[in-house]
């Protein structure tokens, strides 16, 4: 059960679930075998056993095995003509084997059943989403070339990674245990980053609460535009690749954006921040964002504490954009943390 718990695939934990109903049938089929063996064979004398009467009394140990072993399999289905109970012992023993396969069979139909009918309900949801949106963007003349592209989306959407608005149990789940998962979420993506790994060194508590509280997860699809050059956000972020490619454009020059890159850092050190490029995915990407504003917000709350103090990275970091004649969203600064 442990092990199914960890499964993260659908198709994989179905599989294994077979797997592990049919390891309880084999299972179950050698124990009630060697019984139905020893129920033959508990008076050697006596003639009148399915051992005599099948003619496997003089046969090899594994032929008895596998007569024993396919009698008891084919009490899941209903019995066997070949090997049948003779005494009165033996058929008291079948037909308590018998109601138990009954019921045993009748549960693992039903297993079965249940767990094909939540994958088929997965899919069918997903194929009428799909239909539905194919009915909105024909009932209001949407270009075919756009159409197809949407449903692309539509689709990457359905099958990428999810977001933690559509995890419908993610609200019940306890508060503490969220802001683990963020941690280990987002702590990765922070690590690459110069203030952040001195902060998760020196501070966890703090970067715990800027994952839980300031950060959450864009997916992109290839052409997506994640900001445009001249854009003052209403909610200012910044963004780190987790995963994809995406292309930063300036006039005249276009720059790779590739996994664990950091984009839009000065929003986080200025009262205003003005866009210097377009920022567009070139396949799909999947980008961790730290908001601004909650993160002003928490880093305030810690300044004065013995451990944490932004203010002096932040003076580091504006000096070094005022220093330079060309700044852009890729501006990093790579100074050494002050405590």
């Amino acid at each position: 059960e442990q092990i199914t718990e960890r499964v993260q695939s659908d198709k994989l934990s179905f599989a294994l679930s077979i797997l592990k109903l049919s390891v309880f049938i084999i299972s179950m089929a050698h124990v009630l075998g060697c019984i139905w063996w020893g129920v033959g064979t508990i008076d050697e004398s006596n003639v009148n056993s399915w051992v005599v009467h099948a003619n496997y009394h003089n046969a090899s140990l594994g032929e008895q095995y596998l007569a024993s072993l396919h009698w008891s399999l084919s009490q899941f289905n209903g019995g066997m003509d070949e090997i049948s109970p003779e005494s009165p012992l033996e058929r008291f023993f079948a037909v308590v084997v018998w109601v138990f396969a009954f019921m045993a069979a009748a549960v693992i139909v039903s297993n079965l059943t249940s767990s094909l009918t939540q994958m088929h309900i997965i899919g069918g949801t997903r194929s009428r989403q799909l239909a539905v949106l194919r009915k909105y963007l024909k009932q209001n003349s949407i270009s075919s070339n756009l159409a197809l592209r949407m449903q692309r989306s539509a689709q990457h959407a359905l099958s990428a990674d999810l977001t933690a608005d559509v995890v419908e149990l993610l609200p019940v789940v306890s508060e503490s245990l969220r802001a683990e998962m963020h941690f280990e979420m987002y702590g990765v993506a922070l690590r690459n980053h110069p203030f952040f790994s001195w902060c998760i060194a020196d501070c966890p508590q703090v970067v715990r609460r800027f994952c839980h509280y300031a950060m959450s997860t864009l997916i992109f699809s290839a052409s997506d535009v994640v900001f445009s050059k001249g854009e003052s956000p209403s909610e200012p972020r910044m963004y780190v690749v987790a995963k994809g490619m995406l292309e930063y454009g300036t006039i005249g020059e276009t720059l790779p954006v590739g996994d664990k890159m950091v984009v839009s850092e000065a929003v986080l050190w200025t009262s205003t921040w003005r866009h210097q490029g377009t920022l567009t995915a070139t396949n799909d990407a999947k980008l961790a964002t730290l908001d601004a504003k909650t993160f002003q917000e928490i880093a305030a709350r810690f300044q004065d504490t013995a451990t944490f103090d932004a203010r002096v990275y932040a003076q580091d970091f504006v000096a070094h954009l005022n220093s330079l004649e060309f700044v852009s969203d890729l501006t990093s600064y790579n100074g050494a943390q002050q405590h």
